[in-house]
């Protein structure tokens, strides 16, 4: 009796455990966005990163997301209390709907170092290293709630 007990919440504590959603096999998640213009031998490199969408851009052949990033957690969702990482452009391939990117929405992804692009960011120059995505998660607007939500009590949910 007691097996079967240990084997049941062992099945149920893997249930409700969250794995994360991308895979970062052979992704770098020790480089950074602001040392990619210092990093010349990064091109091709795959990288793991994610923060918050600040813009959304369809081209001919892809669509562009710039995003101010930020370190992840082990669960690969970013810690908005840390200092941001400098900022990247998510490169996907076709046309994406923008609504499916919304600014201010926070992203995971993984992808392939591509070179960098000179732009701006409050006026100042910036170089904005370019990684073409090859699997990204937008995470739902409450993601940083969650977690066990446990309650007990009477009364009506909503």
């Amino acid at each position: 009796m007691r097996a079967i007990l240990l084997i049941a919440t062992c099945l149920l504590c893997a249930g409700c455990a969250t794995a994360p959603p991308l895979d970062a096999t052979g992704a770098r998640v020790a480089l950074h966005p602001y040392q990619i213009a210092n990093e010349p031998d990064a091109l091709g490199v795959d990288v793991l990163w994610g923060g918050v969408i600040v813009a959304v851009a369809n081209r001919p052949r892809s669509t562009e997301v710039e995003v101010l990033a930020y370190p992840l957690d082990a669960r690969q969702r970013p810690l908005l209390e840390r200092p941001s990482e400098g900022r990247f452009i998510a490169v996907l391939p076709g046309f994406v709907e923008p609504l499916d990117y919304p600014e201010g929405r926070f992203l995971t992804l993984r992808g392939r170092l591509a070179g960098t692009r000179d732009g701006r960011v409050g006026g100042r120059p910036h170089a904005f290293p370019l990684v073409e995505v090859q699997a990204a998660h937008v995470w739902h607007r409450d993601f940083r709630t969650d977690g066990p939500r446990i309650s007990i009590g009477i009364g009506i949910a909503r």
